[in-house]
């Protein structure tokens, strides 16, 4: 039996440790696109202000030959179901038994709507090499632009304004974190990050990266005005990695379509991670998301499906988070907004905490805790497995609310 996983991120390694359990001596191969495979993606942005080394945010335990794995650093271009093979850059074909699609998202550039990306200065922040060539290009950088406010071009601007750079966040919504935040949240976190230096623009659209010799020297904004930034980020989200899949015949819409055990529209093939696509547990739309903890759940899952195990998926979110930003913890999960007016809304804030519920149909559906996060855990749960509140939500929102 022939094991191959495509992918080097948190989905691949979960579905290895699978296999592992289930076959010890299976043959494994693990084709991955960056040097390192295994790392912990979201610590990527302390690797620019020095906080963190690359050594540091490496998985303690890497596949190799010895334990069963072989890894081989290179691009899968193509896939074959009818040979069962797939098709590398380098030209080679690596056959399979059990194949596993776990190749995770790329950045998403702008191109068409942004001028100058390929302006020297200008880079993505997605892998641990971006992380590298950003802080190698940092000497004698004094400003930098951040397109986009997730949590990575916020987590960025955090690390480059720590070691005294002048850092814009350019975010074309009306709020900073639109994905993790309401923007009563989002506000707060603005006005802490503008505390420590950044400078926080919402609700403005980039136009053209300006530059001098060839080297990015700012961001020209659709009103008019320019940022000035000797480095310029680019994080405004990512895409799924499917363009290879395009001539496989696999069932594909907005990502890989799997059922509850990870198995693809083909036989033998199944997907983990960034490019699975997936029915939200508490909104209940089709949604694919890029959450290192789906993508350790859905590693896990087809990992073991592959391997003679049994397992179902859990249910999974699209939104649900627990980070720091500027010194505020923030968790977030579900729905974060109710911008039809379908749910009983609740919110309170006391000094810098802040929370919110959202309940539908006598369910709690959303949660946001900002400064003060105790016990967030059980809620996020009571989310995760629709919980009915069976008459319980004044209650419930009386214990939130105590702080």
């Amino acid at each position: 039996m022939e094991y191959v996983i495509v992918g080097g991120s948190v989905a691949a390694a979960s579905a290895l440790a699978a296999i592992r359990q289930n076959r010890p001596r299976a043959e494994i191969r693990v084709v991955a696109d960056e040097a390192v495979p295994f790392y912990y993606r979201p610590l990527i942005p302390y690797l620019l202000d020095g906080s963190r080394t690359a050594d540091e945010i490496l998985f303690a335990e890497q596949p190799s030959a010895t334990d069963g794995a072989e890894l081989i650093h290179n691009r899968c271009v193509a896939l074959d179901p009818a040979q069962q093979r797939i098709r590398l850059q380098s030209g080679r074909d690596v056959t399979y038994s059990k194949l596993l699609l776990a190749a995770g998202g790329a950045p998403i550039m702008l191109l068409g709507d942004l001028d100058g990306v390929e302006h020297q200065g200008v880079f993505t922040l997605r892998s641990m090499d971006d992380a590298i060539k950003i802080r190698d290009f940092l000497p004698g950088c004094r400003t930098a632009a951040v397109i986009g406010g997730g949590l990575v071009g916020i987590k960025a601007a955090e690390a480059l304004a720590k070691i005294g750079l002048a850092v814009t966040v350019i975010e074309q919504k009306e709020q900073i974190l639109p994905l993790r935040a309401d923007h009563v949240a989002a506000a707060a976190i603005a006005a802490r990050l503008i505390e420590k230096g950044v400078t926080v623009l919402t609700g403005q659209v980039p136009q053209t990266i300006t530059a001098s010799a060839g080297r990015a020297d700012g961001v020209r904004l659709a009103d008019g005005r320019t940022v000035t930034a000797d480095l310029v980020i680019l994080a405004v989200g990512i895409r799924p990695k499917i363009d290879f899949l395009a001539q496989s015949g696999i069932a594909i819409e907005r990502g890989v379509l799997v059922d509850s055990r990870m198995q693809t529209s083909l036989p033998n093939i199944y997907a983990a991670g960034d490019l699975v696509q997936f029915t939200d547990q508490a909104a209940g739309g089709e949604e694919v998301s890029a959450l290192w903890s789906n993508a350790v759940h859905t590693g896990r899952i087809a990992g073991s499906n592959m391997s003679g195990g049994r397992a179902v998926a859990p249910p999974m979110l699209s939104v649900m988070n627990s980070t720091e930003i500027a010194g505020l913890p923030l968790i977030s999960a579900g729905q974060l907004d109710d911008p039809a007016g379908e749910c009983a809304v609740f919110a309170e804030s006391c000094g810098d905490s802040y929370r919110k519920l959202l309940f539908a149909e006598e369910r709690l559906v959303g949660l946001l805790f900002l400064g003060n996060v105790d016990r967030a855990g059980v809620y996020v749960n009571m989310i995760r497995n629709r919980m009915p509140l069976q008459g319980r939500r004044g209650e419930l929102v009386r214990e939130v609310m105590k702080f």
